[in-house]
């Protein structure tokens, strides 16, 4: 087995993704490695690049670029506090690109939440943790939160 030495933690900003962060931090910890933070972004699907967005605070943007910028601020306050090496946005399908930047960066282990959904909601939805285990080039941890008892 190699030494962990790069972890690679994708987070969708939900609390689940914050928990697995917080996880990642103490493994990294634990093997003086390197965190890296993954959001990935999904561009709009009903609206082509080339359209303008507007606003009263910024210059007139591609409908991407707006896209980006707020991804970008999102994953910025999420990380604020949070010790890590490196912030990583990218967009497309989440599990085809946690995988790629999994692979392209040479990561010892990847880190991620998972939402734990069955039934219909999982036929629906997919499980991108499921998707990025069956897809990635390393070994992947995934941390579920356990649900509220009712």
């Amino acid at each position: 087995m190699s030494k962990i030495q790069r972890i690679l933690v994708p987070v969708d900003f939900s609390e689940t993704s914050r928990k697995a962060l917080e996880y990642a931090y103490q493994f990294a910890q634990r093997f003086d490695a390197k965190l890296d933070v993954l959001h990935v972004w999904r561009p709009s699907e009903y609206a082509g690049d080339e359209m303008v967005v507007m606003t009263r605070s910024e210059p007139e943007l591609t409908l991407s670029t707006f896209l980006r910028n707020h991804a970008d601020q999102q994953l910025t306050a999420f990380l604020k506090d949070v010790p890590h090496s490196k912030q990583l946005l990218e967009a497309g399908d989440p599990a085809r690109v946690i995988a790629r930047v999994a692979g392209e960066g040479g990561y010892e282990l990847l880190i991620m939440g998972t939402h734990g959904r069955t039934g219909m909601s999982h036929l629906l939805l997919g499980s991108v943790a499921e998707k990025v285990v069956r897809l990635a080039p390393c070994p992947v941890l995934t941390f579920r939160t356990p649900a509220e008892k009712q």
